[in-house]
């Protein structure tokens, strides 16, 4: 037997959200924020809830609020040292090749004499094969480091860019839901007043 999930004040973050998040799309359920509105006030006015229960409710949106908040201040407070950490280890990289080349031009220029390599006893071809297969061996290394940390870079912008989207979609979603639901509390005070 499936279990069913019960959820406080009848409220499903996940599918309020969704709902929320298409507010205005052609395919959605509310067209604007005020048919939105409309859904809300339905659910939760009409003294269907007592105030009680609809200022904990508040509370609750309150607290699911801060803590969207800390997420997002903490996305955006890590975003850019991180960031700064990750250019600089590919400038690391990309200046690394420009010395890899300038080592192999100034081993080249001290080994302009090959005939007194060859007195001295060393092939000036292998030792030019050498200085080569290392340069090339050297600017392959930091080359594919630098693009391998341009790819994580742009892998990290990318899931911070989405996690931050996120995380504001969902401010506005417990500001406006705070908002309405304290207008219904408002309501309910006032036709209480009425009434006495």
């Amino acid at each position: 037997m499936k279990r069913v999930k019960e959820y406080a004040y009848a409220f499903n973050t996940d599918e309020e959200l969704i709902i929320y998040s298409k507010i205005g799309e052609e395919k959605s359920a509310y067209q604007n924020y005020c048919e939105w509105r409309g859904y809300i006030c339905e659910k939760y006015g009409g003294g269907k809830y007592a105030e009680s229960t609809l200022k904990n409710f508040v509370h609750y949106l309150k607290r699911e609020k801060n803590l969207i908040m800390s997420r997002k201040e903490m996305w955006s407070g890590c975003t850019m040292p991180l960031l700064t950490v990750f250019i600089t280890i590919v400038y690391t990289f990309v200046f690394s090749v420009v010395n890899v080349i300038n080592t192999y031009n100034n081993s080249i220029n001290t080994l302009i004499d090959e005939e007194f390599l060859e007195y001295t006893g060393y092939n000036p071809k292998l030792i030019y094969q050498a200085l080569e297969q290392n340069l090339y061996s050297g600017m392959w290394f930091y080359i594919w480091g630098a693009f391998l940390m341009g790819a994580v870079v742009l892998m990290f912008l990318f899931f911070a860019s989405v996690r931050i989207r996120s995380n504001n979609l969902k401010n506005g979603f417990y500001s406006d839901y705070i908002m309405i639901v304290q207008e219904i509390i408002e309501e309910q005070k006032s036709g209480k007043a009425e009434m006495a």
